[in-house]
């Protein structure tokens, strides 16, 4: 490819423009758009983004905010926007995409209302895409792979050329990719982690253990991989990079935003509180509520999903979800159980 354009100048955005153009070794010519002048602007000017400090844009790399002088020519476009941002981003460039041989996503969420994974977000506002579109999840904090801290994510598109050249584009000492073909899966994975996030940063807010957290995300992973299963997604991806991976750095991680964010609220704040001491954008807060009307969809029993949408959005207190999680009535853990005595 002989321009990649990445379409979000935030930190991923950032980080993953810098890896794309140090891999390129002055091969391909690459642009970063941030949609606010005044960023681009300062971006352009220094070389450095405040909320990442230890990056530094490589020089080679055209920053700016005219997105139709950031996709002129592009033959690969990353798209690396805010989920409730991806559709007006798409909406805005679909005039200057024509024929890309790559579209690869790292939007992680589920639009609101129209229950769609971005990916399809992205083929609906531009047809020129469709086909195209690779999408990468995994555990890969920005503020590690800025440093070149070794990372591994995924790339899965239903075509394996399009995972392979995604793979090609992104890999490097640093930064292993994987391939597979569960793009519905991987989507899920990446939209859904940060849900439970938000609660184990509740966890602890309130002071709460390992135990709780260990359990919350081994009983999120299994109601991730159902949910997902449901919707389409293979199983065998919700234990890979994509979901268990992503999962564990999320929850745990204190680069992590929802984490974060799950914190404030597990402190007393509410959410409204929580998102306006946010300095990023909290992923898990409007997708929760996408993922709660998917449960009702599909009919899915996914009481932890349940529980946060109700302390999110409906100002159940956290203590009474907990205490109505932990007393439910019992059941096995799997539905593969060989008892010797089925009696």
């Amino acid at each position: 490819m002989k321009k990649i354009c990445v379409l979000g100048g935030g930190s991923w955005g950032a980080t993953i423009a810098s890896l794309v153009s140090n891999n390129a070794g002055g091969k391909a010519e690459v642009s970063l758009w941030e949609f606010v002048d005044a960023r681009a602007r300062e971006m352009r000017e220094t070389r450095r983004l405040s909320i990442l400090p230890q990056l530094r844009i490589p020089d080679p790399i055209d920053v700016g905010s005219d997105i139709g002088r950031a996709l002129r020519g592009a033959d690969g476009i990353l798209s690396i926007v805010p989920s409730e941002f991806v559709r007006s981003t798409w909406k805005a460039a679909r005039p200057h995409v024509s024929g890309p041989e790559l579209v690869v996503s790292f939007s992680k969420g589920i639009e609101r209302g129209s229950l769609k994974r971005m990916s399809e977000v992205i083929a609906e506002e531009c047809p020129a895409a469709a086909g195209k579109i690779a999408v990468v999840s995994g555990p890969s904090h920005a503020e590690e792979v800025a440093q070149s801290i070794p990372t591994a994510v995924v790339a899965a598109s239903e075509r394996k050329s399009r995972a392979g050249l995604a793979q090609e584009l992104l890999a490097s000492p640093s930064f292993r990719v994987y391939t597979n073909s569960d793009v519905v899966g991987a989507e899920i994975c990446g939209a859904l982690k940060n849900i439970f996030a938000i609660a184990c940063g509740a966890c602890d807010g309130l002071g709460l253990g390992d135990n709780t957290k260990s359990a919350l995300i081994t009983r999120g992973l299994s109601e991730m991989a159902k949910l997902g299963v449901a919707l389409g997604g293979s199983q065998p991806t919700f234990y890979g990079l994509a979901g268990m991976g992503d999962l564990v750095v999320t929850c745990f991680s204190r680069h992590s935003r929802n984490r974060l964010f799950g914190e404030k609220i597990g402190k007393g704040g509410t959410p409204e509180e929580a998102l306006k001491e946010m300095t990023m954008v909290a992923e898990g807060y409007p997708t929760s509520l996408s993922a709660q009307s998917l449960v009702e969809k599909t009919g899915s029993n996914c009481p932890i999903i349940t529980e946060i949408h109700s302390v999110l959005y409906r100002g159940k207190n956290i203590r009474d979800s907990i205490s109505d999680l932990m007393t439910r009535p019992t059941h096995e853990e799997t539905r593969q159980v060989n008892w010797k005595d089925p009696s």
